[in-house]
C-alpha cells in the first residue's frame, strides 16, 4: 500500500469516526462514566444541537410532497416584476431584469438534486484528495457536507452576480434617509444595527471599491436587509447549491477540473476583488457568475455541523439553531482563498459570525490591513416564493431567549469583573444566539460584541 493510499485510507476511517462520534454524542447520557468525580467542580456538558427544539423556515418539510403545484418560471416572473430579456448570447440562458436597481437574475427550475458530498466524490477524485492533502484535513474537513442526500427546492430566481457596491449604495443612501422599512430588519436582533460596510472611507479598503465589484465587509445582518429592501431574500443553502452545481454533482460550478482561469481565487493572484462577472468561464449551469471565488456569500441558514444529518429534505431552512450560535452560513468561498482547497468547492460549507467584533483602529498594534471574519463576505439575491420564514409565535419565542441568554451573559461577565481575578475560576459566559445587543464594557475594556462596526 502506497503512502497516499495510506492517508487517503485513514482520512476516510477519520471521517467515518468522526459521523459515529457525533450520533453517539447526541445521545449519550449526561451522568459521569468511568470514575469521573460527580461534583460542583466537574465542567457541566456542553449541550448537543437539537434537531426537535431548532427553529426551521415554516416552508420546510421532511417529506417532499407527490403532487404539489409550483409556480412556472412566466408566473414568478409576474410575481416579482421581471423583466424578460430574452436568452443572452454566451450560453442560451434567459435572463431577467429587476425593475429598481436593474439587477439580473436567471431562473432555477424546481426540483431535486444531490446535496452534499459522499466518499466516492470525496476519494475518486485527485484534486478533492490532493486539496486534502494540501489542507492538512482532519476529521472535520468533510464531515459537516457529509451525508450525500437528494433534496428537493422550490423553483426561485437567483442573482446573475453577487450584490455590487453601486447596488448596495442605493440601498445604504435610502437606509441613512430613513427610508428603508423596519421590516426590513432581521426580527430577532436586540439594536439597532449600522449597515455601513466594514472599513467604508478608509483608504485601506480602497482595492474593494468600485461600482461593479461585489460590495464586501457587511454583516449577515446587513445581508438580510438589503436582500429585504429588494423584495427577496438570502438562498438557503440548499438553493445556492443547486444554483452552483445543478444536478449532476459537479465539483465546481463549471464541471469537476480545477481552473484558476475560472474564478477569483488566490490561485488567479488578482490578490483583491475584481468587477462582477469578469470570469465567464465559471458561470454555473444556471448561468451565475462567481459561485466560486471573489466574494464569500452570505446564505439564510443557522450554521450547524451536523446539519445534513439531520435535515428536513424538501426546502431546508434551519433558521435558529438550538442551542443558540451567533454563526451562520457562508457559500462560495473567497478571493483569498486557495480555490481547489475546502471553500472553492460547490458542496464546501462555510460559517461566519453574524457580528462579529473588529480590531480596534486606534491601537498601534493594528495591522496594516486587518483580516475580520466578513472582511470578503458579500451578497447574492433570491427572489422565492417561500418568503415567510417564521411560524406563529417563533418570533416571541426566539426573542425571548435571547433576552434571556443576553441577561445570563451580562451577570456572567459583572461576576467576572467583581472576582478580579482572585485566583478562582471565572464564570462561563453564555454566547449570545447572533443578535446586536445593547453595547457594554467587556472584559478587555472594550465594547461588547455587536456593539459597534
Amino acid at each position: 500500500m502506497t503512502a497516499r493510499t495510506a492517508w487517503i485510507v485513514a482520512l476516510a476511517s477519520l471521517i467515518v469516526g468522526a459521523s459515529e462520534a457525533e450520533a453517539n454524542a447526541q445521545g449519550a447520557s449526561t451522568k459521569p462514566r468511568g470514575g469521573q468525580k460527580d461534583d460542583a467542580t466537574a465542567k457541566p456538558p456542553t449541550e448537543s444541537f437539537s434537531v426537535t427544539r431548532s427553529t426551521w423556515a415554516r416552508f420546510s418539510e421532511r417529506r417532499i410532497a407527490e403532487k404539489h403545484v409550483e409556480p412556472s418560471e412566466s408566473e414568478l416572473a409576474a410575481r416579482f416584476g421581471l423583466e424578460n430579456l430574452g436568452p443572452r448570447a454566451a450560453d442560451g440562458i434567459v435572463e431577467y431584469r429587476q425593475a429598481s436597481l436593474g439587477m439580473r437574475f436567471v431562473f432555477v427550475p424546481g426540483g431535486t438534486f444531490r446535496m452534499g458530498s459522499n466518499h466516492g466524490d470525496i476519494f475518486a477524485s485527485p484534486i478533492v484528495v490532493d486539496s486534502a492533502i494540501r489542507g492538512k484535513a482532519d476529521e472535520t474537513y468533510f464531515g459537516n457536507e457529509q451525508p450525500q442526500l437528494e433534496v428537493y427546492v422550490s423553483p426561485y430566481f437567483i442573482g446573475v452576480y453577487e450584490v455590487t457596491n453601486a447596488e448596495y449604495g442605493s440601498f445604504l443612501s435610502e437606509w441613512r434617509a430613513g427610508r428603508v422599512s423596519e421590516s426590513c430588519e432581521w426580527p430577532l436582533l436586540l439594536g439597532k444595527p449600522d449597515h455601513t460596510p466594514y472599513l467604508a472611507g478608509d483608504p485601506r479598503r480602497a482595492s474593494f471599491d468600485g461600482d461593479r465589484k461585489p460590495v464586501v465587509g457587511i454583516s449577515w445582518v446587513d445581508a438580510y436587509a438589503f436582500c429585504a429592501w429588494v423584495g427577496g431574500r438570502l438562498a438557503t443553502e440548499a438553493e445556492w447549491e443547486k444554483a452552483a452545481r445543478g444536478t449532476d454533482g459537479r465539483i465546481f460550478p463549471w464541471g469537476n477540473r480545477f481552473d484558476p482561469m475560472r474564478a477569483n481565487v488566490s490561485e488567479s493572484q488578482n490578490f483583491g476583488m475584481v468587477d462582477v462577472g469578469t470570469y465567464p468561464g465559471g458561470r454555473s449551469p444556471y448561468g451565475c457568475y462567481d459561485m466560486t471565488g471573489n466574494a464569500a456569500e452570505w446564505c439564510l441558514d443557522s450554521f450547524e455541523e451536523s446539519f445534513l444529518r439531520a435535515m428536513p429534505v424538501s426546502n431546508p431552512c434551519l433558521l435558529e439553531r438550538h442551542p443558540a450560535r451567533d454563526r451562520r452560513s457562508q457559500r462560495g468561498g473567497a478571493s483569498n482563498r486557495y480555490g481547489f482547497l475546502f471553500k472553492g468547492r460547490t458542496s464546501a460549507r462555510g460559517s461566519s459570525k453574524l457580528v462579529p467584533r473588529f480590531p480596534d483602529p486606534t491601537k498601534e498594534t493594528l495591522d496594516s490591513f486587518p483580516i475580520t471574519e466578513y472582511l470578503f463576505s458579500g451578497i447574492r439575491v433570491v427572489l422565492s416564493p417561500l418568503q415567510d420564514l417564521f411560524a406563529d409565535g417563533d418570533v416571541d419565542r426566539l426573542r425571548a431567549s435571547s433576552i434571556a441568554i443576553g441577561k445570563a451573559r451580562m451577570e456572567a461577565i459583572k461576576r467576572k469583573q467583581e472576582s478580579g481575578g482572585a485566583g478562582r475560576a471565572a464564570p462561563a459566559i453564555p454566547q449570545l444566539p447572533g443578535t446586536v445587543p445593547a453595547t457594554t464594557p467587556d472584559d478587555d475594556g472594550g465594547q461588547a460584541d455587536g456593539g459597534n462596526r
